[in-house]
């Protein structure tokens, strides 16, 4: 099988799963409409047929049940009902499963039995389980043969002969659905095939299908009697020049006018295995030059591609930096020098910018998971939540969208077992018994801005310390220093849990630390705002992009070390009388009323304290504290390495290279608040 053609078929199969389950959630609240029955069926009906090219006979087989069910909701014949979106949900995991299994190189297994019979139960109208189920059958029975043909129609197909040419043929065919609704079928009617014919040709002009006057049935039996292989009768007639002939994209552009846009019958995927067999096609004549394909607005680019290309950008804004330092050093300067530099600059910085844009994704690929797992997590709680989610245009990068998709869905589910209390309980506080669950993403000049909010029972700084307490994750002597906010930050750290009792949702201990970690490798930070019996917001700030990395470099007595832009918050003068010891720990005075944890780098990464009062000193001033350099030195933009280093415990976000040619670590500005609270 070919390694591209199965990419493209996982690709596109998994978007139309994902909206297929988009549209699932839809119609659990509007169940009778028929744009979001069509919708469904129109991905399972394309799934089956790529599934089909590629000779997965299993996921043939789903595809098919659930297309039949879906046909019979579109004819009005059946209604979805809750049990059967379940079965439906369930249905595409396993999909969703087989797909997991192609991407490996493995054939898709068959699915849950039961399932499987559940879902022909629907189709068929019954109760699931009502049927007896075989002892040795499938999960799914085959797509059998077609039943007796009911009705005959006009068949337009797209055929190509051993020569290569390609063409459109129009052939009387048997209707072989027996329960496709009126004007559902995959047959178009001789009158919308003649409507079609007067739309691109005008009234009765037509190529190769003019009849003589009053002579409507001698067409039809000389299109059913056509002399051509498998009964196709080109567009363009025996009697019709290249010139006269129909394009497949004018064709469909027709198809579209009358049908709306993509729901043409006929026009499905060739693949699909339930269609009729298809006769050898005859001739047929070359298409017009002027019927060339519509240009495709968007290609499919391996990741790795671009990932190669960001590397390269990132390697020539190293050198970029290096130039400009270079001609900055010159003893005297030369002018057409330095322009070729500032010209340099301002190309790297376009070609950095389109690159950066090539890896953006909009957040809806973030989001596009929550609704089912809100569902299917309060229906498991018995609670009931609406899902408002906000800012699916946002754009961030690639690496952002993968790397937070388990961290986010544990937010969510987190909120709704842990803050978002029982409708009885939200009833007798004067709440209504309908939670809110807020997701949203915003842009914040060059960083995102992710929350995840409820309107729940907020959390309790008190009780969470408790918790760290009796659990052991913390001591009573550190309990005692710590402030609100660092209470509330000890749902982060690994296996603290205030859950009683485990859950499939929570109690283990795992995941907030994992977020955490994940949102820190991303160079982002995490905060949390809660007011008791109002509910409680976490926050999450994340770089737009993870290949180039603004910095302030500063120096340390005689070292030179680099700490992130988005990290910082100013830069300011210390005051030595501003400085205190609180509970055995410095603290510093701010912006006024403010006081911050006082972080001295030269005791923590020289072993010998800046003294302020000798040394030249100045402060950076982050979310976790004040911390104390010798001297900032300016900003650039850099490409961090990674460091070979195994520990949690380590300072340094990466090292990179300083436009004097000099590696430069790049701090950790959290990590350096933990060391210091533990010294």
């Amino acid at each position: 099988m070919d390694n591209d053609i199965l990419q493209e078929f996982l690709a596109e199969s998994r978007e139309l799963l994902s909206q297929a389950q988009d549209q699932l959630l839809r119609l659990e609240s509007t169940p009778d409409d028929p744009d979001v029955l069509s919708a469904i069926f129109r991905a399972f009906h394309t799934l089956k047929g790529g599934a089909g090219f590629l000779e997965a006979q299993h996921m043939v087989d789903w595809c098919h049940h659930l297309e039949d069910l879906f046909d019979k909701m579109r004819g009005g014949k059946l209604r979805a009902t809750t049990p059967m979106i379940d079965a439906i949900l369930r249905a595409t995991d396993v999909l969703s499963t087989m797909l997991d299994s192609m991407a490996s190189g493995e054939n898709p297994p068959p699915g849950p039995d039961d399932l499987g019979r559940d879902i022909q139960a629907f189709a068929r109208g019954d109760a699931p389980h009502a049927a007896t189920a075989p002892t040795a059958a499938p999960a799914l029975a085959p797509a059998g043969p077609p039943p007796a043909p009911s009705a005959a129609g006009l068949w337009v197909t797209q055929e190509t002969r051993d020569g290569g040419s390609t063409g459109l043929y129009a052939e009387r065919r048997a209707v072989v659905s027996e329960t496709a609704p009126a004007g559902d079928s995959d047959t178009i009617t001789q009158d919308e095939f003649e409507r079609v014919l007067d739309s691109l040709y005008g009234s009765g002009q037509a190529p190769g299908l003019a009849a003589p006057a009053c002579a409507g049935a001698q067409t039809n039996d000389a299109l059913a009697a056509s002399p051509h292989r498998g009964g196709g009768t080109p567009l363009d007639g025996q009697r019709a020049s290249a010139e006269a002939t129909i394009s497949q994209d004018e064709f469909e552009r027709v198809l579209d006018q009358i049908h709306g846009a993509g729901q043409a019958p006929g026009m499905a995927s060739s693949a699909a295995p339930a269609a009729a067999p298809k006769a050898e096609p005859a001739a047929p004549a070359p298409r017009s030059g002027n019927g060339a394909a519509a240009e495709e607005p968007f290609i499919r680019v391996d990741s790795n591609r671009l990932d190669q290309a960001m590397n390269q950008v990132g390697e020539l804004v190293l050198l970029r930096n290096r130039l400009s330092a270079a001609v900055g050093r010159m003893a005297q300067e030369d002018e057409t020098l330095a322009r070729l530099a500032r010209e340099t600059d301002l190309a790297v910085n376009d070609l950095q910018n389109t690159v950066m844009r090539l890896r953006m994704q909009p957040c809806k690929r973030l989001f596009q998971s929550l609704p089912r797992v809100v569902r299917d997590a309060s229906r498991s709680l018995g609670k009931k939540v609406r899902l408002d989610i906000e800012g699916e245009d946002v754009e961030i990068d690639k690496t952002v969208v993968d790397a937070l998709s388990g961290p986010l869905i544990h937010l969510v589910r987190n909120a709704l077992d842990h803050g978002i209390e029982e409708p009885n309980v939200r009833s007798k506080a004067g709440k209504p018994e309908e939670a809110v669950l807020h997701v949203a993403a915003r842009h914040l000049g060059d960083k995102v801005q992710i929350q995840v909010g409820d309107d729940g029972r907020g959390m309790n700084a008190q009780k969470i310390m408790q918790h760290a307490i009796s659990k052991g994750v913390i001591t009573a002597q550190e309990a005692a220093r710590l402030s609100e906010r660092e209470m509330l930050d000890l749902i982060f750290l690994p296996g603290f849990s205030t859950k009683e009792q485990v859950s499939e949702l929570s109690g283990r201990g795992v995941g907030m630390d994992v977020v955490r970690s994940t949102v820190a490798s991303l160079r982002g930070r995490i905060d949390i705002d809660t007011a008791q019996g109002k509910g409680s917001t976490i926050t999450l700030e994340l770089p737009l992009t993870m290949a180039v990395l603004p910095v302030l470099y500063f120096r340390l007595r005689r070292e030179t070390y680099a700490l992130p832009v988005a990290a910082i918050e100013n830069l300011l003068a210390i005051d030595p009388e501003h400085v205190h010891s609180i509970s055995g720990r410095l603290m510093v005075q701010v912006d006024g009323n403010r006081v911050v944890p006082y972080i001295d780098l030269g005791h923590l990464l020289q072993n010998r304290a800046i003294d302020l009062g000798k040394d030249q000193s100045e402060g950076i001033l982050i979310e976790q504290g004040l911390l104390v350099v010798s001297e900032a030195i300016g900003t650039e933009d850099s490409v961090v390495k990674p460091l070979d280093i195994s520990t949690n415990d380590t300072l340094y976000q990466g090292a990179t290279i300083s436009g004097n040619g000099e590696v430069v670590l790049i701090l950790d500005g959290a990590a350096l608040a933990r060391v210091q609270r533990k010294s």
